[in-house]
């Protein structure tokens, strides 16, 4: 008599590992915060009075679950994780309270939220690392210096002899009321005087303002390839790339955005 035997192989699937990060990446993940919990803005660093150590008040929390439940994998049905569940673009520094609120009481909802927060976290970590890359002429600070001298006198404000609709173009998709407000106010206020200013530099050195404009351009190009939907974001980003690069003033900067939207091809109106 023959007995067959007959071996059954079970398949387990590997949980993945909650890793200890490095000092860099807590760094990397603390710097990103601004000092704060993205959900409540309570400090996550302290030092207690008469205490000269300082007191990390952080977890590091995975966005998209690291095991989820039962009933977290049934809500995120049609949701794929990232390939690397502990990379640190998908973790992110939240106060102890906040953290243990999201893994209890996990909402999708509220996960959207903090993968929206993380994503602008990482976009101005990229646009840093870009602005550190793209230099800008030293002409710029003297026009910076201007702006921030011209006074609010609205008699003494030329009118805006160019025409509006033009702003109005390029602004027409893209951009939040609000943000198209401001473009268009330090537009028709400073237009005049930022281009008399400017001809003047031109008299002197007129191949290093084509340079300037052709910077500006280009790196407007750069932060419209990142960010190709939102032109609140590439305003932004434009005008902290003058003030960083020059350490003058950020609203002198937005200013002198507002002029190169008018002047340039900054948000041209087919981009």
């Amino acid at each position: 008599m023959t007995t067959t035997t007959t071996t059954t192989t079970t398949t387990t699937t590997t949980k993945p590992k909650r890793i200890d990060y490095t000092d860099n990446q807590h760094s990397i993940l603390y710097a990103e915060t601004g000092g704060c919990c993205p959900l409540c803005r309570a400090p996550i660093l302290f030092r207690k009075p008469g205490v000269k150590k300082i007191t990390k008040s952080y977890e590091i929390a995975h966005i998209f679950p690291l095991h989820p439940t039962p009933a977290q994998t049934k809500a995120l049905t049609g949701r794929t994780p990232p390939i690397d569940i502990n990379a640190l673009e998908n973790v992110i520094a939240l106060c102890p309270t906040c953290h243990t609120r999201f893994d209890k009481n996990f909402q999708l909802d509220e996960m959207d939220q903090i993968r929206k927060l993380k994503d602008g976290f990482l976009a101005d970590t990229k646009a840093k690392e870009t602005a550190a890359q793209y230099v800008i002429q030293e002409e710029v600070f003297g026009i910076l210096d201007k702006i921030a001298a011209m006074g609010s006198d609205a008699a003494g404000i030329p009118p805006a002899q160019f025409e509006i609709s033009t702003v109005e173009k390029k602004l027409r998709t893209g951009m939040s009321p609000l943000q198209q407000s401001e473009i268009k106010l330090y537009a028709t206020s400073y237009y005049i005087r930022i281009r008399d200013h400017i001809r003047l530099l031109e008299q002197s050195d007129q191949v290093s303002i084509r340079i300037l404009q052709s910077q500006v351009t280009t790196y407007y190009l750069e932060m419209h390839r990142q960010h190709p939907h939102n032109k609140d974001a590439v305003f932004s980003y434009v005008a902290e790339w003058i003030s960083s690069r020059t350490g003058k003033s950020l609203l002198a900067a937005r200013v002198l955005t507002s002029f190169f939207v008018q002047n340039c091809e900054v948000f041209d109106a087919g981009a």
